[in-house]
């Protein structure tokens, strides 16, 4: 019901300020880049840099991972955002590399003293030991987006439609822009655009901007990848606040925090509970 609440609200902040626009798709491509054609080669060497740059050998060797994460949201667009019950919100998220298999088991600050998971697209609930599985929106959308953003750098370089559109100064920093899609650059029904600010120096990612164009055709948000940290070969950021376009300049939606960076401790096996899940229980 928050969600579907959220969903009205966002329509109708937006139909009040640009009536036309809500019913197409937002292009992330800039005017002047919207007449260029995919150029892969020259971006998948960047994008091949970036992967380097964050660890993809170590990376490679994980099976599990678990991260300490904490995620504050701010405002009355924030709290409407936000699927806790808890404006700053602390807990563990477990996942296997590269699949949408995953878990987040609550720590601090909520009245929720049970776990969220899924696998293979099928969300649970674990509590007292018991394993529930039920279609819950909020887990489907919110485990599998911490993810993405947590191994972007590597998830991205799947994509088959990229261009590069040109350099800009990102939080004071010299960086290469480019924007990755799949099949084609133009706005798609189901399919996100990406663009990407890349460091010159670091070749790590300093913002990353993006369309969520399944659930919000007219809403895009960005995030810096802020304060770095090397977690034995495994590069990964520190902050991650995220901005949207139905606010204004200079506020946030909410930060993301990553506090700790540990492999191996759960196993795969942990990860996925329903050894007898069949297909046919997909969202």
């Amino acid at each position: 019901m928050k969600q579907l609440y959220y969903t009205v609200l966002i329509s109708l902040i937006f139909l009040s300020s640009c009536r036309l626009h809500v019913f197409k798709i937002f292009d992330l491509r800039p005017k002047s880049s919207r007449s260029l054609k995919a150029d892969s080669i020259s971006v998948t060497i960047l994008l091949q840099k970036m992967e380097e740059a964050y660890g993809l050998k170590t990376w490679n060797s994980i099976e599990a991972y678990s991260i300490d994460f904490e995620d504050e949201f701010y405002g009355f667009m924030g709290k409407q955002a936000n699927p806790f019950d808890a404006k700053n919100i602390s807990f563990k998220l477990s996942y296997i590399p590269g699949a949408f298999d995953g878990r987040l088991d609550f720590i601090l600050n909520t009245k929720a003293r049970n776990s969220w998971g899924i696998q293979d697209w099928n969300t649970y609930v674990l509590t007292d030991s018991e394993l529930i599985f039920k279609n819950k929106r909020d887990i489907t959308f919110w485990l599998p987006t911490y993810q993405y953003f947590i191994e972007f750098p590597i998830r991205i370089q799947t994509a088959t439609a990229k261009s590069y559109i040109g350099d800009s100064i990102i939080e004071g920093k010299d960086c290469s822009g480019v924007i990755v899609s799949w099949n084609t650059l133009e706005p798609q029904r189901k399919i996100d655009q990406y663009l990407v600010w890349l460091s010159k120096e670091t070749n790590r990612i300093d913002k990353l901007e993006y369309t969520i164009s399944e659930e919000y055709r007219f809403l895009t948000e960005s995030v810096l990848y802020q304060d770095y940290k090397d977690y034995n070969g495994i590069i990964l950021p520190s902050s991650l606040p995220v901005s949207s376009n139905l606010l204004k300049e200079g506020q946030l939606l909410h930060t993301m925090r990553i506090k700790t960076f540990t492999t191996n401790v759960v196993s795969i096996k942990d990860l996925r509970l329903g050894s007898d899940l069949k297909k046919d229980r997909k969202k």
